[in-house]
């Protein structure tokens, strides 16, 4: 009548520790092989009604997820029912459990009602919050310099734009970058004075990153505010630390870990931050995690800002006391994206998405987030591997020229989540993406202009068509027409950007996201190239987020798709490539 349920204290954790929670521990001061058998026992008292002893079941009892910084063999369970109503919790070392931690304690629960279990398990399966994996140590406010130089055009207050409206709802863009910690790296001491040191040289180019989204009620305008006063513009930097292996989550991927390893600052009603960041000590790693509204910046305009400070950082570090950063001064004055009917059209935005604004939190179908489990693969494509599909699209297209490397990526990716989901009838699937508008904008918008500058662009097609044998090449026209469209009138569909895509009938739309010429993997703030770049999060079933990848001309492509259906894609989506130059590197359900 056995099943299973193993788990290890955390070895940091005393015997006093754990005799407050009631449990007697017998432990083994040093592995031996073969490891020894640890136990112990903690008796249920007599006279306990059910819900006293569920209460004491859950106060002792180990996490839904327990310590995921050990491999997944050592956190197989083992529960035993025994006879007479009595529910044990048993645990047996193992010789990997001994390898990865050599001083852990095991420990057996013995409850008195059968069904304790199962009743504490529903009520930790319905907790809203999961274990915390990753501890915050301390929060510092990087503040503007007072009485510094003015600040940059438009000053304190930063009317935004139609183009800044349309992303109010949206959750922030949240990025994580995973280093290994090089031989030569400072103490974590030092890391967190450097990247302190340089955002504060950094911010006062960004200074709206350091203010607050606000509404105005009155007018139903959107902005960003920096107030006066010593300290009144900051932008927060968290310092944590976690037991999470390092090496597994750069090969695994763990949603629930990367959210915690970046600072979520989504408010469901403004005012609300503009950016926060932190820093996390691993054993082995150091991860920085940044969030920034999208309403305050594009991809565009967030990797400058990446690219500022890494740069300013990695001089900080090599004890450069001047600015390292040589490319032009960011731009954030709204008049540069300015034309006819622009003030109507941000109201028009704001009533079509944020209808109780300032409220901005969308609403939620709760029972279809439940139901809906997303896995997300992070797949690697080679240099080479980028080429040969682009000369294949070419030579199928005969228009002469080779696509451009994000063409051809998303006309990849739309057929692989289309076939993998089953589309093969006539109704219409949508590719739905954004295309910088900057050069196409008349006057034409300076390249370092940070603020959002960006087109909705969706084309269709149908399942069968993308089904079919000529689907690659038909999705490479329809996307190149798309994106010829916003180059001829970048505005010219600009009443109908949130109508069209609300259009989309459910299930029927692929997200392409990202450029594969964001430097995700040139961020280096001093210890070196990333070994890993992720969103903390993905939403949307059938979503595909591109960045450029850590070796030159390669390309990084995050999909997320319902969990039923990541084999069939992987299988679509590698074999059309290559499978030796598109290598998945991580998996999740």
């Amino acid at each position: 009548m056995a099943e299973g349920r193993k788990f290890n204290f955390p070895p940091t954790m005393t015997d006093e520790e754990i005799e407050r929670v009631g449990v007697l521990v017998s432990e083994v001061d040093r592995p031996v092989q073969p490891p020894l058998p640890r136990y112990a026992t903690d008796i249920m008292p007599p006279g306990l009604t059910e819900e006293e002893a569920l209460e004491r079941a859950l106060q002792n009892s180990p996490p839904r997820r327990p310590y995921l910084h050990l491999r997944r063999s050592t956190r197989q369970a083992a529960l035993q029912v025994c006879n007479g109503g009595t529910t044990r919790w048993n645990t047996q070392a193992s010789e990997q459990a001994d390898s990865c931690v050599p001083h852990c304690r095991l420990v057996s629960y013995f409850f008195t009602h059968r069904s304790l279990l199962e009743l504490a398990s529903a009520k930790q399966a319905t907790e809203k919050m999961p274990p915390a994996m990753v501890r915050p140590r301390k929060t510092s406010a990087i503040a503007l310099p007072a009485g510094g130089a003015p600040l940059p055009e438009p000053g304190r207050r930063v009317p935004l734009s139609p183009f800044d409206a349309y992303w109010v709802t949206l959750p922030p863009v949240r990025r994580v970058f995973l280093y290994r910690s090089p031989p030569s790296l400072l103490p974590f001491t030092g890391v967190v004075g450097a990247l302190r040191s340089s955002l504060e040289r950094v911010l006062p180019a960004f200074h709206p990153f350091a203010g607050v989204l606000t509404s105005s009620p009155d007018s139903q305008e959107l902005s960003i505010v920096l107030p006066d006063g010593e300290g009144a513009c900051s932008v927060a930097l968290i310092e944590a630390e976690t037991d999470l292996e390092f090496d597994r989550l750069v090969e695994e991927y763990d949603e629930e870990a990367l959210r915690q390893l970046a600072p979520d600052i989504r408010r469901d009603e403004l005012p609300a931050p503009v950016m926060a960041a932190q820093v996390t000590e691993f054993v082995g790693g150091v991860a920085v995690g940044v969030a920034v509204h999208h309403s305050a910046a594009d991809g565009r305009g967030l990797w400058r800002f990446l690219e500022m400070w890494s740069a300013t950082a990695a001089g900080v570090m090599e004890g450069q006391s001047w600015p390292v950063w040589a490319g032009p001064q960011p731009l954030h004055d709204r008049r540069l994206v300015r034309f006819d009917g622009d003030d109507d059209l941000a109201r028009l935005f704001l009533r079509q998405l944020a209808p109780d604004f300032p409220r901005v939190a969308p609403k939620q179908d709760a029972a279809r987030e439940r139901e809906r489990r997303l896995s997300r693969r992070t797949f690697t494509f080679a240099a080479s591997a980028v080429q040969r599909l682009k000369q294949r699209l070419a030579a199928a297209v005969n228009t002469g020229m080779p696509p451009s490397t994000f063409a051809a990526m998303a006309a990849h990716g739309w057929v692989s989540i289309a076939r993998a989901r089953g589309f093969t009838d006539d109704a219409l699937v949508f590719a739905v993406f954004l295309a910088d508008c900057r050069a196409h904008m008349s006057p034409p918008v300076p390249g370092a202009y940070v603020g959002n500058c960006l087109a909705l662009c969706t084309a269709s097609l149908s399942g069968s068509q993308l089904a079919g044998p000529d689907g690659p090449p038909m999705a490479l026209l329809a996307i190149q027409e798309a994106v010829a469209e916003v180059k001829r009138d970048p505005l010219g569909d600009r009443v109908r950007w949130c109508t069209k895509f609300a259009a989309i009938p459910p299930g029927r739309a692929v997200i392409l996201a990202g450029s594969p010429w964001f430097p995700a993997y040139g961020v280096d703030f001093g210890f070196g190239r990333p070994a890993r770049v992720e969103l903390a999060s993905m939403n949307h079933d059938g979503e595909m987020v591109l960045v450029a990848g850590r070796e030159h001309g390669s390309v990084q492509a995050s999909v997320a798709i319902a969990a039923d259906k990541m084999t069939a894609f992987r299988g679509t989506f590698e074999l059309e490539c290559d499978r030796a130059s598109a290598m998945p590197v991580s998996e999740s359900e």
